[in-house]
């Protein structure tokens, strides 16, 4: 079963290059300290280019983030793609974003603190960015009759669960075992979800 990302966005290639280039920039110079004209020389485009297509530098930004966020969607997809639906899947969907995320050169900024606010504010609570996360959920987990609240709270959940799980270290290190564990014990209860059995 694929996961439906609703209105994922089209790209041309000067839409691509230019946000290829911001996340580079941000890498590079940080937040702070990345403008637009950083961004333009870097995507080697005039300034007026990146105007055609953004608002201005935070548009961009943001955008990056969200185009990463889909792309992202689909790596989750491919790794699951043979673990049964439900907890299971959930469980193993998480500990793959947890393990994999901090090395995608784009989502891998959403940890740096100068970024905790465009996030937040422009990115996963946005329609679209709700949305993709939403998608996740349900086609992760499917109809499961003993789940708490609708779709949308239980995305939201998920979601919280996720950002705590990324941004805050633990104060012991864990290995995957562990933390499959960890996972099971607090994202499945407030679903009202089953701990699935080891996963083979």
């Amino acid at each position: 079963m694929p996961i439906h990302i609703p209105e994922k966005p089209e790209l041309t290639d000067t839409q691509a290059q230019i946000l290829d280039a911001a996340i580079r920039c941000v890498e590079r110079l940080g937040l702070q300290k990345t403008t637009l004209n950083d961004i333009a020389q870097e995507a080697k485009v005039a300034r007026s280019t990146v105007y055609t297509h953004y608002l201005n530098r935070d548009d961009v930004i943001r955008f990056a983030l969200l185009h990463s966020g889909y792309c992202f969607v689909e790596k989750i997809a491919n790794a699951i793609e043979e673990v049964p639906q439900g907890a299971e899947r959930l469980v193993e969907a998480t500990l793959f974003a947890l393990q994999t995320l901090p090395n995608e050169p784009c989502l891998m900024l959403i940890t740096d603190h100068n970024l905790n606010k465009m996030v937040n504010e422009h990115t996963l609570t946005t329609e679209a960015g709700f949305a993709i996360t939403t998608a996740i959920v349900e086609f992760l987990v499917g109809i499961a009759p003993d789940a708490k609240g609708t779709i949308q709270q239980q995305a939201e959940i998920a979601l919280r669960t996720f950002l705590s799980l990324l941004t805050l270290q633990s104060p012991e290190p864990r290995d995957t075992e562990s933390l499959r564990a960890f996972i099971k014990a607090w994202l499945l209860p407030p679903l009202g979800l089953d701990t699935p059995k080891e996963h083979k």
